[in-house]
């Protein structure tokens, strides 16, 4: 629960250190003397966006702070997600500077806004005047009963199978674009893999024509130095070739090896020498006689380079990026031309879904309606409490396409008098009936939600004084098992209070200051008897005051 709220620079509030305690706690104080500001500072505490336009004229930043304890076990779970430890006491903290810098932060560790909304939005319910409107949109109407008590698990199931419905439905309309543009993309890949297929490409055959092709071109120089490689190593009639000398060699130096390991050991070497000399001609002269040089080779050559260059122009710089590209085009291919049969099969896979999924959606329909019928009997025994007693609730449902929460459209529909017809809620209902609706939702919702504390704004706007009697007590109730405040003008509703604190706004050297006190047994008196009577406090409205609070105790 809050335990504490300390407020420094915020508006008119210089300073204001609110200890607030268990049960249900009232606020009340004049017009414009700050009430709203400690409704706004508990916002900011919980993640709310604030501007620097809230600091106090003359200061140079503002400061909210707030000490929580007893914090529930879903509170505490989702802090230790972000590695924050406030199993004990927790204190959070808003700086908002004048140059429009903020800090946060939760027990000293700095955190951004974000995780305290994430940390904090279930702790504290804040219902303010403009929340009563909220019951006037329809579209509101569902988040309230499901959280109210609509079986998660029935919930569950269903967007399961939605999920899965959207993601079927979601492959079928690609396909179905795919369909679309299909002639077109199948001509296109069709020639291009025709293409590449037929060019029949390798990186072995581009590497030979790229020899092929240099070894031709320089044919003449080739045949030359072959021809005089030959003739030096075989000679002729004018000259001994250098085989033959190698030879006569390894003879003169043979004779004489019998003398010496060494000249044997040259002999031996002239002998290997000579006769790769010898391969070596022979290898030449087959070159030689091999080689046939034919203008039209040339040509032929010219052309199949040319297709691998043209192919890695368009396709890629490399044969293997042509290839790539091939799988890449004859996959694609694949998948255009089996597109419709694909597109068949998951049009069927989506109306097996479709009718599990019709099936879930009424299941959460009849759910829907069985946990109204709940809440609409408790609501309607709390506006007989608050003198409604006429009041009958009803649920609308149209049908609308399936989406993420279902296929329902409601409306809550009501009766306030008897012999009515029911009409929805926005039609009918006036603000003081708004009022005393809302009170009765969020006293019942309280009891299947895990809120710690339950701020009400001045909930009793447009309420008599009989139904604000009803008000505060069905608001102390509410407090029996958490921390209920609330902001009120009515006496009636001050009266039922287990603690009164005091909004006072007072001016001194041409600053205004606002103060929050709590008030003892005679001040509450006092104050209920200027909330009834005005700033003229008369000896009956002190008795009036005093009645009050005996009779709300005592209730």
């Amino acid at each position: 629960m809050l335990r504490e709220l300390t407020i420094e620079n915020v508006a008119v509030i210089e300073k204001a250190s609110i200890d607030f305690k268990s049960g249900f706690t009232c606020l009340t104080g004049e017009t414009g003397a700050g009430k709203s500001i400690i409704i706004d500072s508990i916002n900011a505490i919980m993640g709310d966006r604030v501007s620097k336009d809230v600091i106090r004229t003359g200061a140079q930043k503002a400061s909210i702070v707030a000490v929580f304890e007893n914090l529930n076990d879903k509170i505490i779970k989702t802090a230790q997600e972000f590695d924050i430890d406030i199993s004990e006491e927790c204190i959070v903290s808003r700086i908002i500077s004048a140059e429009g810098k903020n800090s946060a932060r939760i027990n000293g560790m700095p955190v951004p806004v974000s995780v305290i909304k994430s940390i904090f939005s279930e702790a504290i319910n804040i219902h303010g005047q403009h929340d009563n409107q909220s019951l006037l949109d329809s579209t509101k109407h569902l988040d309230i009963l499901d959280s109210f008590g609509t079986d998660p698990v029935v919930f569950k199931v269903y967007s399961d199978i939605y999920e899965d419905y959207c993601a079927v439905s979601k492959k079928i309309k690609e396909l179905s674009s795919l369909e679309k543009s299909k002639q077109e993309d199948l001509e296109l890949l069709q020639f291009q893999v025709d293409e590449i297929y037929n060019a029949d490409l390798s990186e072995e055959e581009e590497k030979n024509l790229d020899e092929q092709k240099k070894l031709i071109k320089n044919s003449e120089n080739i045949m030359s130095a072959l021809s005089t490689a030959y003739q030096m190593l075989s000679g002729d009639d004018e000259f001994m070739g250098a085989c033959s000398a190698l030879q006569e060699a390894e003879g003169e130096v043979s004779a004489v090896s019998e003398f010496s390991e060494k000249m044997s050991a040259i002999s031996e070497t002239l002998i290997d020498i000579s006769d790769k000399a010898q391969d070596i001609m022979y290898e030449i002269r087959n070159i030689i006689d091999d080689f046939e040089f034919d203008p039209k080779l040339i040509d032929e050559i010219e052309e199949r380079l040319d297709t691998y260059y043209k192919l890695k122009r368009k396709y890629g710089g490399s044969v293997e990026a042509v290839l790539d590209y091939y799988n890449r085009a004859s996959e694609k291919l694949d998948n255009i031309e089996f597109a419709q049969e694909k597109l068949e099969q998951l049009k069927a896979q989506r109306s097996e879904i479709l009718a599990k999924l019709k099936i879930q959606a009424d299941k959460l329909t009849k759910e829907r309606q069985k946990q109204f019928d709940l809440m609409a009997g408790e609501i309607q025994k709390s506006l007989e409490f608050l003198n409604m007693p006429f009041v009958k609730l009803s649920l609308h449902i149209e049908e609308k396409e399936y989406s993420a929460d279902g296929k329902d459209q409601l409306e809550f529909y009501i009766v306030t008098n008897k012999g009515e017809t029911p009409k929805p809620l926005a039609k009918i209902a006036s603000g003081g009936e708004l009022s005393r609706i809302m009170l009765a939702i969020k006293s019942v919702m309280a009891e299947k939600q895990i809120t710690d504390t339950m701020i009400f704004d001045e909930i009793d706007a447009g309420v008599s004084g009989s139904a604000s009697l009803k008000i505060g007590r069905l608001l102390r109730q509410t407090a029996q098992n958490r921390q209920v405040f609330c902001v009120t003008h009515s006496p009636q509703i001050a009266a039922f209070a287990d603690t009164h604190l005091y909004i006072e706004k007072q001016t001194k050297d041409n600053a205004t200051f606002t103060s929050v006190r709590q008030l003892e047994y005679k001040q509450r008196v006092e104050e209920i008897a200027r909330i009834i009577s005005g700033e003229n406090i008369t000896a009956t409205a002190m008795q009036n005051a005093q009645e009050m609070l005996a009779n709300a105790q005592n209730s």
